[in-house]
């Protein structure tokens, strides 16, 4: 009752957030931004208390698909509201807001279960995952970025006037800041492919082996994105296509098969 209690008022919330910033984004003054951030907080707050719930319960740690899911979005709820503190990124904030909202409400509908009764640390593993989450996060980010230059470009080129009068933030600045992420998040990822080659046995197994691959290849993806960029001046559609598939790529290596698992099949 208190989880279903908790996702209906954090979905309100974020879905109140949504509303407001998609009513104000082509107004000259933009959406008021303290009512923004109290709409964002309660809902974040609310999500927060939500996860708590979900994830630590009397039988054990419940790090189902879903749950992991919610804590992804939750950390990238946080992370663009807190930029937009000091950044334009009004484009994005409905975008989060509305997707938290959504999954609030699907994670309703699909299985849980309990995964593990005690967690035991190895410290190669826990880095191999840590950075991996990290790096996963930020190029979610980055790839959240580079769709909001394409629709800022794409209006700019078009010539539509309205955008002038917008709260959209400078094309400039959000080419600089994607690029700036995918580098960061690059980074990342290659460290946590890294270790994982290093100090992980099973990166080619049966069971692993997707994960790998697909890894690899969204990691050659954004390499060769932050590599053009620096070197070739490479901008526009292409690299954000790029940018597209190699964040799909990555999905599909991180969850891909758990979802078949855990949702279709409900094997755990």
């Amino acid at each position: 009752m208190l989880v279903n209690s908790l996702t209906f008022i954090a979905f309100f919330f974020y879905a109140l957030a949504s509303s407001h910033v998609v009513a104000r984004l082509f107004h000259k003054d933009g959406p008021n931004k303290k009512l923004t951030l109290l709409l964002s907080t309660v809902a974040i707050l609310l999500h927060m208390a939500l996860l708590v719930n979900l994830v630590f319960t009397e039988s054990g740690q419940d790090l189902s698909l879903v749950n992991i899911s919610l804590l992804i979005c939750w950390i990238i709820v946080v992370s663009i509201t807190t930029v937009s503190l000091r950044f334009p990124a009004t484009l994005l904030l409905p975008v989060v807001y509305g997707f938290a909202a959504i999954l609030l409400i699907v994670s309703l509908f699909l299985p849980h279960h309990i995964i593990l009764k005690s967690i035991n640390i190895d410290i190669a593993l826990v880095s191999h995952i840590s950075l991996s989450f990290l790096a996963y996060c930020i190029l979610i980010i980055a790839t959240l970025y580079a769709i909001q230059f394409y629709f800022i470009n794409k209006r700019l080129k078009e010539k539509d006037l309205s955008i002038a009068y917008s709260h959209l933030p400078p094309l400039m600045v959000v080419e600089r800041q994607l690029y700036q992420l995918v580098t960061v998040g690059t980074s990342l990822l290659t460290i946590a492919l890294a270790t994982g080659f290093i100090f992980l046995e099973n990166m080619f197994s049966h069971d692993f082996i997707h994960k790998t691959v697909l890894s690899m290849i969204a990691w050659i993806c954004f390499i060769a994105v932050a590599w053009g960029h620096k070197y070739r001046g490479w901008r526009g559609k292409s690299s954000i296509l790029t940018i597209m598939f190699a964040a799909f790529m990555l999905t599909m290596a991180y969850f891909g098969s758990r979802f078949v698992k855990e949702v279709l099949l409900y094997q755990f």
